[in-house]
C-alpha cells in the first residue's frame, strides 16, 4: 500500500512538469536536473526518472514545447515504444556534457503479432500513435516487440490444441507469421522516408531456467492478455510441454532474430542488436545480468545491465 501511494505521488509530480501547472523554465530545469545530473545508479532517482519519461510520452504532455530548452542543456532525446522489456533502453545518464531523454511508451505484454489487430491488449492503435507523435517530432526510436509472441504466445497456443512435443517446424512457422504482421504493422505507421529514424531492436535472450518451466512458470498478466480462456490447471497443463531447454531456445531467438533483421532492413527500417551482448558462456545468457531473479524472471536484470545498456544506447544514439 506504502509503495503504490509513493509511485502515485511520483507519477502525480512526472505529469505536472510536462504540463501548464509548471512554467517551462522552471520544468526544463528541473528535468535537465534529474535527467543529467551524474549521481550514478540512484535507483529511487532511476524510478522517477522512468515515470517521468512515460509521462513525457502522454500526449497531454508539453514536451513539444519544452524539447528545445532540453537540447540546449545537452539533452538526447529518443523514444521508446515497447513491451515490458523495453523498460531497460529507458535510461538516466551524462557523457561528455550531454544526457539521455528517453520518450518511454510501455504497452506491457502487448505482442507483435497483434499489433495490426485488436486483441486483448489493445496496443496497437496506442503504439501508432505514438510512432506518429515521436516522428512529428523529429527523434529516433526504438521499437522492441516480439520476446512475448517467442516466449509466451507460441506457448499458448500450443495448450490451446497443439501436441506436447515441440516441433521446430511449427515454431518456425509460428515465427514466420509473427515477423509478417509485425512488419505488417510497422510499415503501414511509418512512412517510408521516416524508417531510417526507427530502429527495430532484436529480442533479448531467453532468462526463464529449465526449471522454471519444468513448474509451469506462468506470468498473470500475460496468461490474462494471450493465454486460455480457461486457466484451470494451466500450470499443470503447461507442465506436460515440452519446452526445449536453455541452449535450445536461445538459439532459436537468435534464429528468429535473423529472420527479423531481415525483413525490417529490407523495409528501410534500421535495427538494434539487443541479443549479443548478454551472452556468455556456451550461447546462453550470462547470469551476470540476471539479478537475484536469474533464472525466475523472463527479463533481465535492470539494475544489474545498467552499464553495459548505457555502452549500448550510446553507441546507437551517437
Amino acid at each position: 500500500m506504502v509503495r503504490a501511494a509513493a509511485i502515485d505521488w511520483i507519477r502525480g509530480g512526472a505529469g505536472r512538469l510536462w504540463s501548464d501547472a509548471v512554467s517551462d523554465g522552471a520544468a526544463t530545469a528541473a528535468i535537465s536536473l534529474i535527467g543529467g545530473a551524474p549521481i550514478g545508479a540512484l535507483r529511487p532517482l532511476d524510478g522517477a526518472w522512468a515515470e517521468l519519461c512515460r509521462a513525457a510520452a502522454l500526449p497531454a504532455s508539453r514536451l513539444e514545447h519544452r524539447l528545445p530548452a532540453l537540447i540546449d542543456t545537452g539533452a538526447v532525446p529518443y523514444g521508446v515504444i515497447g513491451d515490458s522489456h523495453g523498460r531497460l533502453l529507458c535510461r538516466r545518464s551524462r557523457r561528455r556534457g550531454r544526457w539521455l531523454l528517453p520518450v518511454w511508451s510501455l504497452e506491457t505484454g502487448a505482442s507483435a503479432r497483434g499489433l495490426p489487430g485488436d486483441g486483448r491488449s489493445g496496443a496497437g492503435p496506442r503504439v501508432r500513435a505514438a510512432l506518429a507523435r515521436l516522428l512529428a517530432l523529429d527523434v529516433p526510436v526504438l521499437v522492441k516487440f516480439g520476446q512475448i509472441d517467442v516466449e509466451f504466445v507460441h506457448v499458448f497456443k500450443r495448450l490451446a490444441g497443439g501436441p506436447d512435443a515441440f516441433d521446430p517446424a511449427e515454431f518456425a512457422a509460428f515465427a514466420d507469421r509473427t515477423i509478417e504482421r509485425y512488419l505488417e504493422f510497422l510499415t503501414d505507421a511509418v512512412p517510408p522516408v521516416a524508417r531510417s529514424r526507427v530502429r527495430v531492436m532484436s529480442l533479448f535472450p531467453p532468462t526463464l531456467s529449465d526449471a522454471a518451466w519444468r513448474e509451469g512458470y506462468l506470468n498473470a498478466h500475460l496468461v490474462d492478455v494471450h493465454g486460455p480462456a480457461d486457466h484451470a490447471d494451466l500450470a499443470a497443463a503447461l507442465g506436460r510441454l515440452e519446452i526445449p531447454d536453455l541452449a535450445r531456445r536461445t538459439a532459436l531467438h537468435a534464429a528468429v532474430n535473423v529472420r527479423l533483421r531481415a525483413a525490417v532492413e529490407a523495409e528501410g527500417f534500421a535495427w538494434g542488436d539487443d541479443f549479443a551482448p548478454w551472452l556468455g558462456d556456451g550461447d546462453v545468457v550470462d547470469r551476470a545480468w540476471q539479478g537475484p531473479a536469474a533464472g525466475r524472471d523472463h527479463h533481465l536484470d535492470h539494475h544489474a545491465v545498467r552499464q553495459r545498456m548505457l555502452d549500448h544506447l550510446w553507441s546507437i544514439l551517437d
